[in-house]
């Protein structure tokens, strides 16, 4: 039987991230974080240490078909991070015609529409486009797959597309399926999980309601792997920007009162998010 990893491991990984950030820099924070991990590990048979983190992978419908009811709760790290970013990026835009592409429950369909977008929402997974269309009654949504959009060419002002392109192992697929429905000078706002987060180890994991935890795998994109899609799509970058691991982001995690210190020093100040401002040559 597969013994999967532990609140307790992930902690350890955690120490060992200060650990190596700190290195060379402050060798008061190695040594408390060695502290750290000597006490963690003779923790690790406890409650709450020895609880799964996760269970077991799972496909991106399956996955965001168990995650789409509880999708929407407080606390997430990265939609806290990324949100304020995308809504500042799209307010400089005129209203026009938007897509919300891979939209989920409809997070950006609904800023959209309340700034008098005409909105059409694509997803892949019914149970999140149920909660999508209860959430934006004024919205039109389809099912459809990023790599072949219900769209005809040209059919849209703005295209905003969110945490989905890190689930594509090749982005140029999808992004040129978002830069086809765009009209030429129209915009293409993507968020991502910061590749370094993911390097790191950062999946899409989630806890739905009765039922175990999962994640959905999150691929490792460079900058230059966005650029080269961008390029051969026909897209040109605005701007790139990079939001950080701040107090609010650190507060979510579970045990974030019992080890401040250690996740100071292991993640505040690295990258969290990526959000690429596009515009489609005319």
């Amino acid at each position: 039987m597969t013994e999967h990893p532990t609140l307790g491991d992930f902690i350890l990984g955690f120490e060992g991230l200060g650990i190596m950030r700190s290195w060379t820099v402050a060798p008061d924070v190695v040594k408390a974080r060695v502290r750290g991990i000597v006490e963690m590990a003779g923790r690790l048979d406890e409650e709450p240490w020895s609880s799964f983190v996760v269970v077991g992978e799972k496909a991106v419908t399956d996955g965001y078909a168990e995650w789409a009811a509880v999708y929407d709760a407080p606390g997430n790290p990265v939609l806290i991070a990324e949100e304020p970013v995308v809504r500042e990026v799209v307010s400089r835009y005129p209203v026009g015609d938007a897509l919300d592409a891979a939209c989920g429950t409809g997070r950006h369909a609904a800023h959209l529409a309340s700034a008098g977008h005409r909105v059409v929402g694509v997803d892949a997974t019914s149970e999140m486009l149920e909660h999508a269309r209860a959430k934006v009654p004024s919205a039109r949504f389809e099912t459809g797959d990023l790599t072949a959009l219900p769209l005809p060419n040209g059919a849209v002002d703005l295209a905003v597309c969110s945490f989905a392109l890190t689930h594509c192992a090749d982005l140029g697929p999808p992004t040129g399926e978002l830069a086809r429905v765009v009209r030429p000078g129209g915009h293409v706002v993507i968020s991502d999980a910061h590749p370094f987060s993911v390097i790191l180890g950062a999946q899409a994991r989630y806890r739905p309601v009765d039922a175990e935890r999962g994640f959905v795998r999150n691929h490792v994109h460079l900058a230059s792997d966005y650029l080269a899609a961008f390029q051969a799509a026909g897209l040109d970058v605005v701007g790139c920007i990079e939001p950080l691991w701040g107090d609010e982001e650190i507060a979510t995690f579970e045990f974030a009162k019992d080890f401040p210190d250690m996740l100071s020093a292991a993640v505040r100040g690295l990258p969290i998010v990526v959000v690429w401002e596009l515009e489609k040559r005319a």
